[in-house]
């Protein structure tokens, strides 16, 4: 059977050729993100600066319910989450260890000659440590010797970049205004020039402590010695991490980065499986189609519907398995450019490295294998059916009516999506993208299954204007149009895909971005917003009110809590953004709407949240609120106020002295400051007092999660870019495939009198016919998603974002509709004149 399907494959070389680059380009996609959806969970970031502790004990950062028939639910936290100091000394006593060092890690920015702020090495964040956890690395002195009480000991890149050196006086800002030490060393750390993304202060063991703000608390515990037998002896909610595990309790860059990976490769693996099977069963259902005549041929000559099955299969299998085996390299490939780029914008760190194992290379073979099998049969189950007498009279022709089943299910599949859609007007804030970007691809799946339909009257309509034309070519295309909806449906629907989702995935984002930004700055009545690169001291809004003119001010200290609730039916936990104010400083800086209850009154063991997030836990006016903070504390704070739910702020208004010790930095995000034009010199004079400190209109916030999602836009932009690249191979593998089967029509016209320039008019005229239904159709599917969404979010059924973006994804659309038909037919007429 496999030598009789491999001639078949040689004698159909241009059909099979199609269906293997739509699998060839599936299999690149599906093995790219079965890599990253596998360093999501396995992959990480190599420790450095506890590279020398062969175990680093750390706190886990997760939440978790157990639930009742159901699978347990989990969340992670925002903030680092410290261990008790005394644990030091109980993991030193275990049997095997030969020593336990606690690490106090805190954010200790260095302060220029040029009363500059300094960054780290590559950018990233210098940190202050106690000395005695100077050998987790090792660091190693090169000059000097260890720091007093008032002395630092700073890493020798950070150093030579700062030009300090021992014996100088140097000033460091922690969360408040910068202090003087003196640099009594200069330490490197061993076997390596410096720490990537980070620079190392170290201050004397004692100095430290205090500047932690926890002094019975350590960041992590490196651990020496025999550290095999460390589980079963360390409390509940001790991870010890070993290997590449080590730079997740190192840094939480590790971690976001394994969170960004799992999501969103997550996320865009079932849109690229839906889509790779999608663009698969349209290209086999084409080239099954184009063989109907031979397949009918095979069944009148006495083979068995189970012998062409079997020779369908058997095709399909060389083809897939190939295609499969060959988009695994490129797939690799693919993977470590994405990764590049993640790190590029931002969302995943420089130094994450990426799991590789045989699994993502095995899914895909099976998937593009299977997803090929499936998607040949269906295709070839019709013909298998009918009497050999019926399959040859009805290859003759187009087959008139869609199946049952098919319609259904595609009448179904609409039906789903304006559910979807509706929806989009009741869910709050970001959940409303999950059904608006869904609706859209389960839309134009359903339009696919209803194509030869939908696109025949369509094709009935616009054929009324082409059949008044008094030109051949318009009339030959007009009838060829609605004799063959099934082939014109084949061309339109790829089309329709990359127009309907690239615009639905783009203006999405943007919209969500744009509501975000717009709904904090309208909150936003202070006139001055005070930031820095690093984060502002808390105490600076307080230094604020201390100038003339300044009416109010307060610190905007961004971070997440999660809250819990056994009761719910789906969702136990929930994640939110919340900030810390002062209450009685929000009059003039920070007006919410919605408001019931009193923000003044946030002060001490108080909580404000939005009403949206009452609503779910239940809780009103006067309740108490069981909550984490972003470093696990649990409290239990009173409600006594809710507003309308913000997407700039969030759900939830801490009093600032509450939430700034459980944030890992002790900074915050900026200092909205209220007060009339003649107190900006002054408070640009604070700059002289906290360097780095930029005094900005209020137009300028940026509230804290609008560098995250800027990355999650580029994230979709590029992710979305890679998939419309494969939409696109495909349409251009449908459209030349459709068009170089019709040697025979073009042969019989050119024998009927036909001229060269009038068949090529006629392919014109159906390219045109072509692509706007395809602009059509494409433009109308994320009509109503977008407006609904837009309404939700800003109030307007007009998504943000730019108009050029449509417009270029309609205009390559085009491009690639109109070059996939006119070309192929200049070679068509070209052999047809040649071969008559």
């Amino acid at each position: 059977m496999f030598s009789f399907a491999w001639k078949t494959i040689r004698a159909r070389k241009a059909g099979f050729a199609a269906a293997f680059l739509a699998l060839f380009g599936g299999a690149i996609l599906l093995t790219a993100c079965g890599v990253l959806l596998e360093s999501g969970l396995f992959g990480g970031v190599a420790a450095q600066r506890y590279s020398a502790a062969p175990a680093v004990l750390g706190a886990d950062r997760s939440i978790t319910v157990e639930l009742e028939k159901k699978s347990d639910k989990s969340e992670d936290l925002a903030e680092k989450v410290p261990l008790p100091a005394a644990l030091v000394g109980e993991v030193a006593r275990i049997p095997g260890v030969t020593r336990a060092v606690g690490e106090i890690s805190f954010p200790a920015t260095v302060v220029g000659r040029d009363n500059q702020v300094l960054s780290g090495a590559d950018g990233g964040r210098s940190l202050g440590h106690g000395w005695a956890s100077a050998e987790l690395t090792p660091f190693t002195l090169s000059g000097g010797t260890a720091p007093g009480p008032n002395e630092v000991v700073l890493d020798a890149e950070l150093a030579q970049r700062s030009r300090f050196s021992v014996g100088d006086q140097v000033r460091i800002m922690v969360d408040s205004a910068p202090r003087a030490y003196r640099v009594s060393g200069i330490a490197a750390p061993s076997g390596r020039d410096r720490l990537i993304r980070q620079s190392a202060v170290f201050f004397h063991d004692s100095t430290a402590k205090t500047l932690s703000g926890s002094p019975d608390q350590v960041a992590a515990i490196g651990v020496f010695g025999k550290v095999d037998n460390l589980d079963g002896k360390l409390p509940p909610g001790v991870l010890v991490h070993t290997g590449l595990d080590r730079g997740e309790a190192e840094n939480l860059d590790g971690a976001q980065s394994r969170f960004v990976l799992t999501m969103v490769s997550g996320s865009f693996s079932g849109f690229v499986l839906m889509i790779v099977i999608f663009v698969t069963a349209s290209t086999l259902a084409l080239v099954l189609n184009q063989r109907r005549r031979e397949l009918a041929l095979l069944r009148a000559i006495a083979a068995t519907p189970r012998q062409v099955r079997r020779l369908i299969g058997a095709e399909t299998l060389l083809v897939s398995g190939v295609a499969a085996l060959l988009g695994v390299a490129p797939g690799l490939y693919v993977a470590h450019w994405l990764r590049d780029f993640f790190v590029t914008i931002g969302v995943i760190s420089p130094d994450f490295t990426l799991s590789l194992s045989p699994v993502p290379a095995l899914a895909t073979v099976l998937l593009c294998v299977g997803a090929a099998q499936l998607a040949a049969w269906s295709s070839a189950g019709r013909m298998l059916r009918l009497k050999p007498t019926e399959a040859l009279g009805e290859a003759a022709v187009e087959p008139a009516r869609l199946g049952r089943g098919r319609k259904i299910t595609g009448a179904a599949l609409l039906a789903v999506a304006g559910a979807g859609v509706v929806s989009t007007l009741f869910l709050p804030g970001e959940l409303a993208m999950v059904p608006a970007g869904s609706s859209v691809l389960v839309a134009i799946i359903g339009i696919g299954l209803l194509g030869p339909v939908i696109t025949g009257l369509a094709t009935r309509v616009a054929a009324g204007v082409f059949l008044r034309s008094r030109r051949a070519e318009r009339f030959l295309a007009a009838h060829n149009s609605t004799a063959n909806s099934r082939r014109l449906a084949a061309a339109v629907t790829p089309l329709v895909l990359t127009i309907g989702f690239a615009v639905t995935q783009f203006y999405s984002g943007t919209t969500l971005s744009e509501a975000t930004q717009h709904q904090a700055r309208a909150a936003t009545v202070a006139d001055y917003v005070l930031t820095a690169p690093q984060g502002v001291p808390a105490e600076v809004a307080a230094a604020a009110r201390r100038i003339p003119g300044v009416t109010a001010s307060t610190p905007l200290i961004g971070t997440e809590i999660i809250a819990e609730d056994k009761n719910a039916a789906e969702e136990p936990l929930s994640k939110s953004k919340a900030y810390g104010v002062e209450g009685n400083q929000l009059t003039g800086t920070l007006k919410l709407t919605g408001v019931t209850g009193n923000l003044s009154d946030l002060r001490g063991d108080t909580v404000a949240l939005s009403s949206t997030e009452a609503s779910w836990l239940g809780k009103k006016i006067g309740d108490r609120v069981e909550l984490y903070l972003g470093d696990r504390t649990k409290v239990t704070p009173k409600l006594i106020a809710t507003f309308d739910r913000n997407l700039g702020y969030g759900d939830a208004l801490f009093p600032q002295d509450v939430l700034l010790p459980h944030t890992t930095d002790r900074l915050a995000d900026s200092i909205l400051v209220a007060g009339n034009p003649s107190v900006h010199k002054a408070l640009s004079e604070l700059a002289g007092h906290y360097p780095g400190l930029q005094v900005r209109d209020k137009a300028e916030l940026t509230v804290a999660t609008d560098a995250q999602q800027e990355a999650n836009l580029w994230l979709n932009r590029i992710l979305l870019g890679v998939i419309l690249l494969y939409v696109a191979l495909s349409v251009v593998n449908s459209l030349v495939t459709s068009t170089l089967d019709r040697l025979g029509e073009v042969r019989l016209l050119r024998l009927l009198g036909g001229t060269r320039r009038q068949v090529l008019r006629m392919f014109r005229a159906e390219s045109v016919l072509v692509v706007s239904i395809a602009v059509l159709i494409g433009s109308a599917v994320p009509v109503l998603p977008l407006a609904f969404l837009s309404l939700n979010l800003t109030g307007t059924p007009i998504p943000a974002g730019p108009l050029w973006v449509y417009l270029g994804i309609v205009g390559v659309s085009v491009l690639i509709g109109l070059c996939s038909i006119r070309l192929p037919a200049r070679r068509l007429s070209r052999v047809a004149r040649r071969q008559p």
